[in-house]
């Protein structure tokens, strides 16, 4: 009897490779430049934790999990480490369109990795997702990925194609809009607190203000070619609840949670609005030292004001994570 290839291993074995990479896509730098990633943002990657607590919350929601996963958009590795080291199932794609961002992940890896997941990297665009093949995939993961594509609805319905039933596309540290919108009104507060209080706004100051209180309103405007643009939206839980539902997806959403908080300790990494807005402009706005310290002195009326408001419950929503499980296979 002859014993047929399983499909994953078959389709991967047919993909070309250039420079060492599976090609699913071409090619694509990242905007900035992907060795200084890291130390821009302020993080270190890998965290454990954030795959543990994913793939924690694929068993919570009853994922199927016995087909391989894929990651969209890996990055410098930030979620990839924990996640080959907990997912169950027998393979994980790990996907860029940076070249560089996947030797940066893959570099992470050595031979007493614990995983016994299968590894493979592959340049992908996300805006290509529907080149994969239908129901080949249990698991899509991604960690601040959405906001880059271009075609968020197309994606959706892409990621739907290509999952298999009762498996999931999971998605953390995306922005939602209203969150931001508060941080960028809560920002323009900052010239007006600071004069009322006898300091100068710097020219350098004013400039970083602008940069992102203009990155929210190009984020939140829909009227705008955002092609060649690297961050380009902003999300509503119930816009991307209402999307997944067409295409067969049911959404849970946890607001300002991060994947780390399913995972030992347990402990919510989002504290208030005042940390997270603070944490924002200094290490992803980089706003200078001097200006932060202006900032926490003259701010906290408004930032207490709105931390006093969520003292007992989680809010406002500036991120999450998004869990969009598809339906179980019916049988007529």
């Amino acid at each position: 009897m002859i014993t047929l290839p399983e499909p994953f291993p078959a389709w991967i074995a047919g993909l070309s490779k250039w420079h060492g990479w599976l090609q699913l896509s071409a090619e694509r730098a990242y905007m900035h430049d992907e060795e200084q990633y890291n130390s821009h943002y302020g993080v270190s990657a890998p965290d454990p934790g954030e795959g543990e607590g994913l793939c924690n919350l694929l068993v919570i929601h009853g994922v199927d999990t016995t087909g391989p996963a894929m990651e969209v958009g890996c990055g410098t590795g930030f979620l990839t480490h924990g996640v080959a080291r907990h997912y169950p199932g027998p393979d994980y794609l790990i996907t860029d369109p940076s070249p560089t961002f996947l030797r940066l992940t893959k570099e992470q890896f050595d031979s007493d990795f614990p995983g016994q997941t299968r590894r493979h990297y592959a340049v992908l665009n996300a805006d290509d997702l529907s080149r994969l093949p239908a129901g080949m995939f249990s698991v899509i993961v991604m960690r601040s990925t959405l906001h880059h594509i271009l075609n968020v609805p197309e994606f959706i319905a892409a990621a739907a194609r290509v999952l298999r039933p009762d498996g999931a596309l999971i998605m953390g540290a995306e922005p939602c809009e209203a969150g931001y919108l508060l941080m960028a009104a809560v920002a323009q507060s900052i010239p007006n607190a600071l004069k009322a209080a006898g300091v100068e706004m710097r020219p350098s100051w004013i400039a970083k203000l602008n940069e992102f209180t203009d990155t929210v309103q190009y984020c939140c405007n829909r009227d705008l070619d955002k092609t060649y643009a690297e961050d380009k939206h902003f999300f509503h839980p119930h816009e991307l609840s209402e999307l997944g539902a067409t295409h067969g997806l049911n959404l849970k959403f946890y607001p300002t949670a991060a994947f780390r908080d399913f995972a030992p300790p347990y402990i919510h990494s989002f504290h208030c609005f005042s940390n997270f807005f603070l944490i924002y402009m200094e290490f992803c706005m980089l706003f200078e030292p001097d200006f932060m310290d202006q900032i926490r002195r003259h701010l906290q009326p408004q930032l207490k004001f709105i931390d006093d408001c969520h003292r007992v419950h989680p809010g406002p929503a500036i991120t999450g994570v998004f869990l969009l499980k598809k339906g179980s296979l019916q049988l007529g």
